[in-house]
């Protein structure tokens, strides 16, 4: 636990940094924007607003093995304006995972980077957003232990509403591994939910999770379905605007061997 720990700390250190660079080099955000708007911004999946972030889930007590299971993420969302009337939203995951051994330790590694693409008209059509295109996984993985061997691909779509204070969506998504034999092909579902509701100040409630399906699976282990919820706030600090949020996360569907909660916190910076 205390190597866990200690690897945990030096990670999120590193990460930091990142951020930091990354703040240092964009410059400092519009100080007009005030954080209830930014707030209603981070939580449209393709509103368009510049993030870079942090993202880890700790997953203690993993059936079998008793130990800890663990991602750290670095997670990118940046638009490119297609013409006047569209743009392409980018969303990029690049993971760090922790796994127990079985024996008392841990293995560590980087997992597959995904690719997240969605062209969404300039215009909101009303309350409602949308946004469409390809999902990319990378075999970016240390060892077969965090991820596939094979370059993925497949279709994703986003739909969002938002009205007054409340928000809510959901980007589906399957990716297909291409070409090639193995036991880490990779065919999987993705539903990623949100419910948002923002408060004064910047602060809002929330849940977003992933509902994950993995037809390579046994049916009686091939479904994830997390449901939970937590608390964040927008905030600045100088003249950068970031976001910071926490939220539990119950197992309610998932497969025999897999953790049956998670805790899971996001930091972010924003860029209007």
């Amino acid at each position: 636990m205390k190597a866990t720990i200690r690897f945990s700390i030096r990670l999120l250190s590193v990460l930091a940094m990142a951020l930091a660079w990354i703040a240092s080099a964009t410059g400092q955000t519009d100080a007009g924007t005030s954080v209830e708007e930014l707030s209603k911004e981070r939580q449209n999946p393709v509103s368009g607003l510049r993030q870079v972030g942090i993202d880890t889930t700790v997953s203690p007590d993993v059936p079998v093995t008793g130990g800890t299971e663990a991602s750290y993420s670095l997670q990118i969302v940046w638009p490119f304006a297609l013409g006047e009337d569209w743009k392409l939203i980018t969303y990029t995951i690049l993971p760090t995972i922790q796994l127990p051994d079985g024996a008392g330790g841990y293995d560590f590694g980087l997992g597959d980077t995904l690719l997240n693409f969605f062209v969404s008209p300039t215009e909101p059509s009303g309350n409602w957003v949308w946004g469409a295109g390809p999902s990319v996984l990378l075999p970016t993985r240390s060892d077969p232990l965090f991820g596939s061997d094979y370059l993925g691909l497949g279709p994703s779509a986003v739909v969002y509403y938002t009205k007054n204070e409340w928000g809510a969506g959901v980007v589906l998504q399957n990716v297909w591994s291409l070409g090639g034999q193995g036991p880490n092909k990779v065919n999987e579902f993705g539903a990623q939910y949100f419910l948002n509701y923002n408060l004064p100040k910047g602060w809002f409630l929330y849940s977003n999770s992933t509902v994950t399906a993995d037809w390579t699976a046994n049916s009686g282990d091939r479904w994830t379905l997390p449901v939970g919820g937590g608390v964040g706030k927008v905030f600045n600090v100088g003249g950068q605007s970031m976001s910071a949020s926490l939220q539990g996360v119950a197992n309610v569907v998932r497969p025999a061997n897999a953790p049956t909660w998670a805790l899971n916190l996001q930091v972010s910076l924003l860029f209007p």
